[in-house]
């Protein structure tokens, strides 16, 4: 198909942080989709496809999820896009949760604060953003073209935590039935962590949506 979306995804440190780089095919300019511990393969991967990162999107404010913003953000010069109740995560490791794990990681700061209903284009290439708050409360995904990248928020038969600071249970079955469940069944869905999924497959087997 002819202008259709490229998809390389990365599974990056301690925790196989799923990082996803996204453009429209024959295009010269990319998006990367969170950015995990030891970014090196995806900075190969720009390198080699000579593909020039224009933006750098945090689905949330996780750790795990900003780890490698600053060299990615260093190497690259793309801008940094998170939503606005993430963006305090960025700068403090108690929000983060990074200093928990003795690492005290921060990152730039966003170059702009996205909200529900905002659109991120790029060359052809149109993200809507649903704020789907339940696993961090500015918690975000992407959607494209029967295609979403859904973040900590749903997994391929599971659920993102919740028992983490700011976390809650209600908020996050709400963002599924709301903003994820409403897709078209067959809207493939990229998780933050594991295997990817469909929507249909999620509403008739996911224990923790449906129970």
């Amino acid at each position: 198909m002819k202008n259709k979306i490229i998809v390389h995804k990365f599974s990056l440190g301690a925790f196989d942080v799923n990082n996803y780089l996204i453009y429209r095919e024959g295009a010269s300019r990319a998006i990367l989709i969170d950015a995990g511990e030891d970014p090196f393969p995806i900075l190969q991967k720009l390198e080699a496809l000579q593909l020039e990162l224009a933006y750098l999107i945090n689905t949330h404010g996780h750790g795990d999820r900003i780890a490698g913003n600053r060299e990615i953000l260093e190497r690259t010069g793309a801008q940094l896009f998170i939503h606005e109740k993430d963006a305090p995560y960025l700068t403090d490791p108690q929000l983060n949760l990074s200093a928990f794990l003795g690492m005290e990681l921060t990152s730039p700061p966003p170059d702009r604060l996205l909200q529900e209903g905002d659109t991120v284009e790029l060359d052809g290439l149109q993200l809507s953003v649903r704020h789907t708050p339940g696993h961090t409360p500015g918690h975000i995904v992407l959607v494209t073209n029967h295609q979403a990248f859904v973040g900590d928020v749903i997994f391929a038969g599971s659920i993102g935590r919740t028992d983490l600071p700011q976390g809650s249970m209600n908020q996050l079955i709400d963002s599924i039935r709301q903003k994820i469940y409403t897709l078209p069944d067959d809207t493939v869905l990229y998780p933050g962590h594991g295997p990817n999924t469909t929507v249909g497959q999620e509403k008739r087997t996911n224990p923790f949506v449906n129970g």
